[in-house]
């Protein structure tokens, strides 16, 4: 009798355990699950694009952000659930020489790339031409 009543205690502790036990909420409250993904972030050769590419598992959130030190947004995406790829290409050119932030997260691991933007300077020639 005691071991019956160990093991139909231990298959009902087994039946209230969560599928999946780490979860992220979504914004608008519902539990997903989390996903793996990959970051690839580069520089276009003229500096002025910041190509950014995201693949991540079906199924859960990723949250792509670009912010400068003082924390101002100038990037925010949400990948969905239904969603596995992220693709984009960013116009840098209106931002001031500075360092920002990469910031790619599934509410649990978070992978954090700094961009440097500095302008190269201008070098004035003059030429005096004599007649």
């Amino acid at each position: 009798m005691h071991a019956l009543l160990c093991s139909l205690l231990l298959v009902s502790s087994l039946h209230t355990l969560p599928k999946d036990p780490i979860q992220q909420e979504s914004r608008r409250g519902r539990l997903t699950k989390l996903v793996r993904f990959d970051v690839g972030a580069y520089l276009a050769a003229n500096g002025t694009k910041l190509r950014l590419n995201v693949d991540k598992q079906l199924g859960g959130l990723v949250y792509v952000q670009l912010m400068d030190r003082n924390g101002t947004l100038y990037f925010d995406q949400t990948l969905r659930a239904d969603e596995d790829v992220l693709r984009v290409s960013l116009d840098l050119s209106h931002l001031t020489d500075n360092a920002y932030t990469l910031r790619v997260s599934n509410g649990l691991d978070t992978i954090i790339r700094e961009i440097k933007i500095a302008t190269k300077p201008v070098q004035e020639s003059r030429s005096v031409t004599l007649q």
